[in-house]
């Protein structure tokens, strides 16, 4: 999960619908309420923990944090320097969760495909957007924060990729990028500034995923086929945008001009296509999807 929220364009909640702990996650984090947090104030810490099924939380956030904190150099050279590859890994991985999931919506109808669309226009549509390039302050990183993590918990919806909209991506990953070197350099003047910024980018997204995840909650549990319908029509519309061939082009609005990129096919790419490393690296991450289904349902029917 943290490997997917690093990379624009996929999220970790994909990941946690494969693996099979998608709703124990929500329903987790949900319960993070008045009446639990109320055991911690009354010295109660041993049943709080139990009730907000803390070992099963504590063992994937700090996952994703591992991830986070040792891949996120490693993901940035990728995307830089090996485009082609890294995509094409993850369009496998995505492709593959697609055909997976639909089984997760036990009877379709006109209402499931009606929001199967609904979710492919809505995820469609922000990936359209250009990134935002205005000044990062606390109060906009706060929201970036809130805004980040509920993608992030979203199959189909990358935080990682509205981050990038915002104009916050490179920033939150360069803060992240400070808060480790600081350690590992000894670079303790930048500590306040870069430690400030995190706080308040992690509290945003810690307010954010606990609210929304009561929502989630509510819709899993009530409405389950029609919640799954929409989250694979959010994960197709996503699949042009992480289609390994990319063009970039400039378009001007307004007497604005804007960045936008465009999927398109690998006789047209302007460089080496890299077909074989593509076809190898998406075979990779559909492979590692299947594998997680595979794991996933030998632990149901142990």
């Amino acid at each position: 999960m943290g490997l997917a929220d690093l990379v624009p364009g996929v999220s970790g909640g994909t990941i946690a619908l494969i693996a099979g702990i998608y709703e124990e996650l929500i329903q987790s984090i949900a319960k993070f309420n008045v009446e639990n947090l109320k055991l911690l104030l009354n010295n109660n810490p041993k049943q709080f923990w139990v009730n907000i099924n803390g070992k099963f939380l504590a063992t994937v956030f700090s996952g994703i944090l591992s991830s986070i904190i040792f891949l996120s150099f490693f993901i940035k050279w990728l995307i830089e320097n090996q485009p082609i590859a890294i995509w094409s890994f993850f369009f496998g991985l995505l492709t593959a969760s697609i055909f997976i999931l639909k089984k997760e919506v036990l009877h379709w109808n006109t209402n499931r495909f009606l929001l199967l669309f609904v979710g492919i226009i809505l995820s469609f549509s922000l990936t359209q957007f250009s990134p935002n390039t205005q000044e990062i302050s606390l109060f906009y990183l706060f929201i970036c924060g809130m805004i980040g993590v509920i993608a992030m918990i979203l199959p189909g919806i990358s935080g990682a990729y509205l981050l990038l909209i915002l104009g916050a991506y490179t920033t939150v990953l360069t803060i992240l990028q400070d808060a480790i070197r600081i350690w590992s350099n000894f670079q303790f003047d930048a500590f306040i500034t870069t430690y400030t910024k995190l706080l308040v980018f992690c509290m945003g997204a810690i307010i954010g995923l606990r609210s929304f995840a009561t929502v989630l909650k509510w819709m899993l549990s009530k409405h389950n086929d029609k919640t799954m319908a929409l989250l694979i029509g959010l994960m197709i519309g996503a699949l042009h945008k992480i289609w390994p061939w990319q063009q970039t082009k400039m378009i001007t609005l307004s007497e604005k001009t804007k960045t936008l990129t465009q999927a398109i096919m690998p006789q047209n790419y302007g460089s080496d296509p890299q077909i074989f490393i593509a076809i190898l690296l998406f075979i990779v991450g559909g492979f590692s999807i299947l594998m997680l289904e595979r794991n996933k349902n030998r632990k149901i029917n142990s």
